[in-house]
């Protein structure tokens, strides 16, 4: 706890609230999550659809996440009720959250456990390599655990401004953890496909992974650090509380992207090889077969060490 802090904090029932400040970002993010949920829905569908026949602990792992986002999305649903309805005549009632809110935290947490993990994985299959992913690894059991911890205290809690300031450090240093693993783990994953890049075939196909891995990376890191900032500079108002309302929806959509991109980079893979064909072909090769043969042994080895976990 950071009993030391005696930086005034206003509660929602005080005088100064501004349902601007404390309403607007729990109904935007309320929106938000729902258009991220309504994404993952899609990505799942097109996960299950196109990849039957990936490892079944990899199908069990997105059937859990989308589990969990579930779950997710009936807290924020509640959250945002309490705060637009049954608050609407008494914002004092807005100084502790229901228990389903609390709930989020927890979803939250698994969600970002399950998907640092994979990450975490990926980067380890993908580099042989062990410092680089056992240190992101070490972030996300930081990360995750200390939301647990701050979960438990979600539940007992008899004000949400107490909780903010109560529970400073742990939050500060679970989100903080948390983006710097983002970080980290996107960039590692970018230095060693670099790495795979062999001939011009593969560089195309490398260039377009590297894209997707610092979009997802920066994409969910960017969030966490938003939240950081307001939760630090603007503990009073509710806008941390609307960042940290989608953080899960987006670790989840991220991981979804990540699987289902895959098929975009087959076709891509493939698409090169019959322009290779014809190609050759057109030079007047005897042997066209065998040049194709080439590039597929030219492209093989940094698809498969990218998509090997399938």
């Amino acid at each position: 706890m950071n009993a030391t802090n005696s930086t005034p904090i206003a509660s929602p029932g005080e005088s100064t609230f501004d349902p601007y400040l404390i309403i607007g970002p729990v109904v935007l993010s309320a929106l938000v999550n729902a258009s991220f949920f309504g994404c993952l829905v899609i990505q799942t569908y097109f996960y299950y659809v196109n990849f039957a026949k990936d490892h079944r602990t990899i199908k069990l792992m997105v059937a859990v996440v989308f589990a969990m986002q579930i779950g997710h999305l009936i807290g924020v649903s509640a959250t945002l009720w309490n705060t637009a309805v049954s608050a609407y005549d008494d914002p004092s009632k807005l100084q502790v959250f229901p228990l389903a809110t609390d709930a989020t935290i927890l979803f939250t947490c698994i969600t970002g456990g399950i998907v640092e993990s994979y990450f975490s994985f990926r980067l380890w299959k993908l580099s042989k390599r062990l410092l680089l992913p056992l240190f992101s690894l070490a972030l996300c059991l930081v990360a995750q655990c200390l939301s647990l911890v701050i979960a438990v205290f979600a539940f007992s809690m008899t004000s949400v401004a107490e909780f903010s300031v109560n529970q400073n450090t742990l939050i500060t240093v679970s989100l903080t953890s948390q983006a710097v693993y983002d970080l980290i783990t996107a960039m590692g994953l970018v230095w060693y496909l670099m790495k795979q890049r062999s001939t011009a075939l593969s560089r195309s196909i490398i260039e377009r992974l590297v894209l997707w891995t610092i979009e997802t990376g920066l994409v969910s890191s960017m969030v966490a650090i938003l939240f950081v900032s307001f939760f630090i500079a603007m503990k009073e108002t509710y806008i941390w509380v609307g960042f940290y309302g989608i953080i899960a929806n987006v670790n989840a959509n991220c991981l979804l992207a990540s699987l289902n991109g895959r098929l975009v980079v087959r076709n891509l893979a493939n698409e090169a090889l019959r322009r290779q064909a014809l190609i050759s072909l057109a030079e007047g090769q005897r042997n066209p077969q065998s040049v194709v043969m080439n590039v597929m042994r030219t492209v093989e080895t940094p698809l498969q060490k990218y998509d090997e976990l399938a």
